[in-house]
């Protein structure tokens, strides 16, 4: 996680389950407020904990809410402390112990991708733990291939630490130029394929046809 108690607009993705676009386009409409911190050259937008919970709330009560309703619910949750479940809204009650269970589990797992990766160093890619192996290559393999495929191609790998890799590259994209979606096994054995086919073509090209 960024801080303690915010997430980047990826990683709230993630915990969402929505798309950071969503996520900017909620911020530029004034729906929820971000906090700003400079990364290099640019700001980076950053989503508290009020965020959060409130975006999970109106996933729940979306069809129950009018526009002015979401705005009160907003800022009640905003003044909300993080021990509190309890809000008022005139003579409506709600409890966000599910909504805030619901989100334990959800910051749980993302604490757990943190720690099936380990640094590659400043001008790597992170690597899986315990291995050489950059994560977002195996993510980017999942585009064309199984999870089988995958550990057939990197035997040492287990399941449950490819399907980490997955999920790690959804909370954290790689920048940059992307990885094939292809291991390197399967591409050549897609080209020596094709050039079987092609000395296949060739030959039935240069047998004589016999002509009735």
């Amino acid at each position: 996680m960024s801080t303690a108690d915010a997430l980047t607009l990826t990683e709230a993705g993630y915990v969402l389950n929505r798309s950071p676009t969503s996520l900017n386009k909620a911020v530029d409409k004034g729906v929820i407020r971000a906090r700003q911190r400079r990364v290099g050259r640019g700001v980076q937008r950053l989503l508290g904990r009020a965020e959060i919970r409130f975006l999970l709330v109106v996933d729940r009560l979306q069809k129950d809410l009018t526009p002015s309703g979401r705005r009160r619910l907003y800022e009640a949750i905003r003044q909300l402390s993080v021990d509190a479940h309890r809000i008022t809204l005139g003579e409506i009650e709600l409890d966000l112990g599910r909504v805030d269970q619901d989100l334990k589990k959800r910051l749980n797992r993302l604490q757990a991708l943190h720690r099936s990766v380990e640094s590659g160093g400043e001008r790597s890619d992170p690597l899986i733990k315990g291995t050489s192996i950059p994560v977002h290559m195996v993510a980017a393999l999942a585009r064309a291939q199984s999870i089988d495929e995958i550990i057939e191609d990197f035997p040492s790998l287990g399941r449950e630490q490819v399907e980490a890799a997955i999920e790690y590259a959804k909370a954290y994209p790689k920048r940059g130029r992307p990885y094939p979606a292809r291991s390197l096994k399967r591409a050549l054995a897609d080209l020596a394929g094709l050039g079987a086919f092609d000395e296949d073509v060739e030959s039935a090209e240069g047998t004589p046809r016999r002509i009735p």
